[in-house]
């Protein structure tokens, strides 16, 4: 899914959640080649300027989440939770732990020890950085989330600094194992692990009960795997 689409998706999703149109829920997609940069954005994060990376096919984005430069494309699954934080944790902090911990799991399940790195947010499999998070807390909720490099191609991470390290190395599972893996295979086991560390119920997008307003399931876009959390 288009980056300014995806974005346009989340706050429709975020207003029918605050409005109390919709329970809490997470968007698994993927992106076309896609730079984006934070609200701690610093200009020498992106090598290049703006229009260089347009003009070789890169969309660029200025994001309203928290973190630095990253880059998406395909074979790299995002997710997107739209919650109330307040009713999982208070603190900030311990949320991004708690989304580490969804790709952690996940990582694990494909047989890769995945860990934290002290002083920084994300997954890092020895010292190799494979799972990002860039989040948005207003009002008590939250928008944009974490990507978590599957199949994707990697090279365009030096068109950038990642996150705003200097020399960092980034890894995929395709990479780790050297085989190519099921990207649903993933959406299932993200979606399974967040049930898990987030102690909620997840109900596919197919359950139309849960949602008030007909029309707004339309804007539920069939390139998007959406779960709602019945907490």
């Amino acid at each position: 899914m288009e980056y300014g689409k995806a974005w346009k998706l989340q706050k429709t999703l975020l207003d029918a959640r605050v409005s109390g149109k919709i329970e809490d829920c997470l968007v698994l997609l993927q992106h076309p080649p896609t730079f984006t940069y934070g609200r701690r954005y610093k200009e020498a994060n992106l090598i290049f300027n703006r229009e260089l990376y347009e003009s070789n096919g890169f969309a660029v984005y200025k994001t309203d989440r928290g973190g630095l430069a990253t880059y998406h494309s395909p074979g790299q699954v995002v997710g997107y939770p739209i919650v109330r934080m307040h009713t999982y944790t208070k603190d900030y902090y311990q949320y991004l732990r708690m989304l580490e911990e969804v790709m952690i799991r996940t990582l694990s399940d494909f047989g890769i020890k995945a860990e934290r790195k002290e002083g920084y947010t994300g997954v890092w499999v020895n010292e190799v950085k494979i799972g990002f998070i860039g989040v948005r807390l207003a009002l008590g909720y939250t928008m944009h989330g974490f990507s978590l490099n599957v199949n994707n191609d990697l090279s365009p991470f030096k068109y950038i600094i990642p996150c705003g390290i200097q020399g960092v190395k980034i890894t995929s599972i395709r990479e780790i194992l050297n085989t190519n893996i099921d990207i649903k295979e993933v959406y299932n086991k993200l979606a399974n692990h967040y049930s898990e560390v987030f102690q909620v119920q997840m109900i596919t997008i197919e359950n139309r009960n849960l949602i008030k307003d007909m029309e707004f399931y339309e804007t539920i876009h069939e390139d998007s795997y959406t779960r709602f959390i019945n907490s």
